[in-house]
């Protein structure tokens, strides 16, 4: 009985050495795991690899690695984060079609990857590595982003270029800005576009602060965060920020134009009408500008200083169509008030203002005749035209002793008869 009694001792006892020692193996197997990624990435360099090899590789280190990540032993360990963010880098700028097809996201798995390495690498062996390739991530999320926002895949752009920002604080060596020209402020303008693209009011309008209290020298700030504001129906905020950006940037046509949009829109003309002489200090040769003036003038009932404007704008561009249109609805304008007088004066006196009248009308034809010569038109703004010059052509000669107006009146006859065919 003793001798089967310590067979039987002998026999657990060597079962439980046995159990112990296929635990160490089991144990020991995800270490080395990680340690042949490592391995598997500095054996040899790149260039001695085929294209087919550098992919057999990718996918060996993908199974390779993961097991690592499952494994309680290894779970967690600075190494493995490192060496798992550097294959599914690899595989984002290097894999095959097919393997970027099955892991699309690879990119954003090594970005946190690289994160979580220098999060649990308490002694710092391979952080200043892993800021590294943080960088490297960062190149590939611009690119993203970029492609993303020219598709107009917002949500995705302000995705990539958020993924970038979180990366500027580890790039000691400042390479975004100094070797790859992706410059931080540009990213958050862009991040700002993105969110605003999305729908995203509250992000842009953050974003865009940053940029204006960091003193950002592009005048984009102020008129993308003037329309965040129109848009949301707040026309008092979105004055005041093109106010800011005009004070900053003067001159830009872009902030002004909007800006003047803006007052024209709200009908504020006498306030408009002094931000239009300000921009005309500065441009003053632009027809727009004075074209913009002379309406506010003439809603204003100031119908001198509109006609200033107006013959300014023709004298900067005789073909001006609207100048001149507007130019002789004013000279018919004026017409009335004097007509309205004529039964109320002597028969010397109303010759005079018929005269004055006839003179309003031969401006008024000559501006008219003006649009029609100038510019193309389709054939109701031409019938239009030609009935309201036909009846001031018509008007003009009965008075005329030049006969110059009744073949003008004829011409005018004929176009209307073919136009209305």
């Amino acid at each position: 009985m003793t001798t089967k009694t310590n067979i039987r001792h002998t026999m657990k006892r060597h079962l439980i050495l046995i159990g112990v020692a296929l635990a160490s193996v089991i144990a020991s197997a995800q270490p080395s795991n990680v340690e042949s990624v490592k391995m598997s990435w500095i054996a040899s360099p790149d260039e001695d690899r085929t294209v087919e090899a550098l992919h057999q590789r990718i996918d060996e280190n993908i199974i390779d690695i993961e097991k690592a990540k499952a494994h309680v032993k290894t779970a967690n360990h600075y190494k493995m984060w490192y060496y798992r963010g550097y294959t599914y880098l690899r595989l984002n700028n290097d894999g095959s079609e097919a393997q970027k097809a099955k892991y699309p996201n690879a990119l954003d798995i090594a970005t946190e990857c690289f994160f979580k390495s220098m999060e649990v690498d308490v002694k710092g062996k391979l952080i200043e590595l892993s800021k590294q390739q943080l960088v490297n991530c960062a190149v590939g999320h611009y690119n993203n982003g970029v492609s993303a926002f020219n598709a107009k895949e917002y949500d995705k752009a302000l995705t990539s270029y958020e993924h970038v920002l979180s990366i500027y604080p580890h790039d000691k060596e400042e390479f975004l800005t100094k070797k790859a020209q992706i410059n931080k402020e540009t990213i958050i303008l862009y991040s700002a576009y993105s969110a605003s693209g999305a729908g995203n009011n509250a992000k842009a309008k953050e974003l865009i602060q940053q940029l204006i209290d960091n003193s950002y020298a592009d005048p984009r700030i102020y008129s993308e965060m003037a329309n965040i504001l129109l848009n949301e129906k707040d026309t008092t905020g979105a004055l005041n920020y093109l106010a800011q950006g005009r004070e900053m940037f003067e001159s830009d046509a872009n902030l002004m134009r909007i800006e003047l949009q803006l007052y024209m829109k709200l009908g504020r003309s006498q306030e408009l009408i002094d931000k239009l002489d300000k921009a005309i200090e500065i441009e003053p040769e632009s027809a727009v500008l004075h074209f913009a003036r002379a309406i506010n003038f003439y809603n204003l009932g100031n119908d001198k200083e509109a006609e200033a404007s107006y013959l300014k704008v023709i004298e900067l561009d005789p073909d001006y169509t609207d100048a001149n249109y507007n130019l002789g609805v004013i000279y018919l304008d004026r017409c009335k008030p004097i007509a309205d007088k004529i039964d109320e004066v002597s028969y010397d006196e109303g010759l005079k203002y018929e005269n004055q009248i006839d003179s309003l009308y031969a401006k008024a034809a000559g501006q008219f005749q003006s649009v029609m010569d100038n510019a193309d038109h389709n054939n109701a703004q031409k019938l239009d035209l030609a009935k309201n010059l036909k009846k001031l052509y018509g008007r003009l000669k009965q008075n005329d002793k030049t006969g110059k107006y009744a073949p003008l009146y004829d011409e005018m006859k004929s176009l209307i008869k073919s136009l209305e065919g």
